[in-house]
């Protein structure tokens, strides 16, 4: 469908609107025929509605971030868990304790021990289960 077009500086313009999709909007939206061409014609950049403009206006970007744009992280905290600091001391001191082992260091002062026994080095790492939930 063709129509004309008033421009804001006076002069018209002629613009060819697709016959299908003016039906498909009027379907699709239950608009009559001038709904659908304005609505085509303010898609287009061809009219400008006042309310929508102020409706974007007010919207901004709605607190959507552009694309790409990552969030920065927030590093997690964690609780010092008392009762494994002090197992991992306890089993510290017992494996320096113990004929043939040497350099016991705690590498994770709630989780790892590493030492030597002769010429193989060893790990020792405790982790904790999380309650079954019910």
């Amino acid at each position: 469908m063709k129509h004309t077009v008033q421009l804001g500086n006076g002069k018209s313009k002629v613009v060819d609107i697709p016959d299908q999709w003016l039906a498909a909007q009027r379907s699709n939206l239950g608009i009559t025929m001038r709904e659908a061409i304005d609505l085509w014609l303010f898609d287009h950049d061809y009219i400008f509605n006042e309310e929508a403009e102020k409706l974007t206006a007010k919207a901004g970007n709605g607190g959507m971030r552009v694309q790409g744009e990552k969030k920065p992280r927030k590093a997690p905290t964690r609780k010092p868990d008392e009762i494994k600091r002090a197992v991992i001391a306890a089993l510290g001191e017992f494996i320096a304790q113990q004929e043939g082992v040497k350099d016991v260091s705690v590498t994770n002062i709630e989780r790892v021990i590493a030492f030597a026994i002769g010429e193989d080095n060893y790990e020792l790492t405790l982790s904790k289960k999380r309650k079954p939930k019910d």
